[in-house]
C-alpha cells in the first residue's frame, strides 16, 4: 500500500433543501400552466375589441360593461357554448385553481421563512391592542367569542378593508410575539422569585393564545378573500430580503399565482358570457360561478388595485423614512400605527 496516498474531500455544488424541494415543484406547475394555454385551440369562443363588436353591443350600450375596458371582450356562438365545451372549460378551470392553491402555498411558506429586517421593526406596532384597535381586541382576547363570530362582525365590504384588517393583525402578532421573547429573556430563577415567574409565565399563555386567535382569523380572511395582494409586513419582508434563494422561489410562486388567477379571470369571462346568451333574464349579480358549481370566479374586486398598492407603498414609505433616520441621523422612531 502507498503511504504517500491521502483521502482528499471534492466539493460539489448542491441545492439548498428549500430550494431543491420547491423550484422543482414550480416548475411542474409553471409547465401545466403552459399546457393548460397550449390546449385553448379549437376553441368555441373569441375575442373583439370593445369597440368592434360585430352584434353592435358595444361597451356603453351592452348588457355586460366590463370593468377592464382596455382587454378584449370574450365572443360566444349565438346559441351559446357547446355542453362539450363548457365542461371542458370548467375542467380546465379547476385544474389551475388547485395550481393556484399550490404556488400560493409556496409562496406563503417562504414568506413565513424570511425574516422581518430588524433595521424596520422600530417603526412596526410594539402594542397588539394599539394595533387592533379597541372593538377588535376585546374581540380577539375574549375566549367564548368564536373566530367565526368575529370574521361575521368585521362586516368587511371590499378587499381594501379586509386586507387592513389583515394588516393590523399581524401587527398585533409581531407585537404580542416580541413580548414574548422579552418575557422568556426575563426569566432566570436566581434573580426573580416564583411569583414573578409565574405572572411572566401567565401572561406569555395568555398572549400565545391571542396568537393562536388571530392566526385563525388571519387564515378565514384569506380563503375567504384568495385574491388579495400581499400584506404590508410580506411586502417588508420581499423589499429587504437579502437571501437568494427565498427571493427566487418567492418571486417564481408569486408570478405562478398571477398567471394562473389570470387565467381563471378569462374564463370566468366566457363562461359568464355564455350566461348572458343563453339566460338574458337573469340579473347579472346571480351570474357568478364557484367550485361547488362551475368553476371558482376570482377577483372581481370593488377596490381598485392601484389604491391598494398606494395604501401598501405609503406605508413602505414611512418604514424607508423611519429606516433612514435610525441609520444615518439616529432619530426617535416613533410608532407605525396602522
Amino acid at each position: 500500500m502507498d503511504v504517500h496516498l491521502r483521502t482528499m474531500q471534492i466539493m460539489t455544488p448542491k441545492a439548498r433543501s428549500d430550494v431543491h424541494v420547491n423550484l422543482p415543484a414550480l416548475q411542474k406547475l409553471d409547465m401545466m400552466l403552459i399546457e393548460v394555454m397550449d390546449s385553448m385551440i379549437d376553441t368555441e369562443f373569441w375575442y373583439e375589441e370593445s369597440g368592434s363588436r360585430a352584434d353592435g353591443r358595444g361597451k356603453i350600450t351592452g348588457p355586460r360593461k366590463s370593468k377592464k375596458w382596455w382587454l378584449p371582450s370574450p365572443r360566444v356562438p349565438e346559441q351559446g357554448l357547446s355542453q362539450f365545451q363548457r365542461k371542458r372549460l370548467v375542467f380546465q378551470a379547476k385544474l389551475v385553481h388547485q395550481i393556484l392553491k399550490a404556488a400560493k402555498s409556496i409562496n406563503e411558506q417562504v414568506l413565513s421563512h424570511m425574516p422581518i429586517p430588524a433595521a424596520v421593526m422600530d417603526a412596526l406596532p410594539k402594542s397588539g391592542r394599539a394595533s387592533l384597535g379597541e372593538d377588535l381586541y376585546q374581540a380577539i382576547t375574549t375566549d367564548y367569542i368564536p373566530v367565526e363570530e368575529i370574521f361575521v362582525s368585521l362586516s368587511l365590504k371590499t378587499e381594501h378593508s379586509v386586507l387592513e384588517t389583515i394588516n393590523r393583525l399581524e401587527g398585533a402578532v409581531f407585537a404580542w410575539n416580541q413580548r414574548i421573547l422579552e418575557e422568556r429573556s426575563k426569566r432566570s430563577p436566581g434573580r426573580h422569585s416564583w411569583s414573578f415567574m409565574k405572572d411572566s409565565s401567565s401572561e406569555v399563555d395568555k398572549m400565545s393564545a391571542c396568537i393562536e386567535r388571530v392566526d385563525a382569523l388571519v387564515q378565514l380572511l384569506k380563503s375567504r378573500y384568495p385574491n388579495l395582494p400581499p400584506t404590508f409586513i410580506d411586502v417588508l419582508k420581499v423589499q429587504y430580503n437579502v437571501d437568494v434563494g427565498h427571493a427566487i422561489v418567492e418571486a417564481y410562486a408569486r408570478v405562478l399565482v398571477g398567471v394562473a388567477f389570470s387565467i381563471l379571470s378569462r374564463v370566468a369571462e366566457i363562461l359568464l358570457e355564455d350566461d348572458l346568451i343563453k339566460k338574458p333574464n337573469t340579473p347579472m349579480t346571480t351570474l357568478k360561478f364557484d367550485l361547488s358549481s362551475d368553476v371558482y370566479l376570482a377577483g372581481i374586486t370593488e377596490t381598485p388595485p392601484g389604491h391598494i398598492r398606494r395604501s401598501l407603498m405609503d406605508q413602505i414609505s414611512m418604514v424607508d423614512g423611519r429606516y433612514d433616520a435610525v441609520v444615518g441621523k439616529k432619530k426617535e422612531v416613533k410608532q407605525l400605527r396602522w
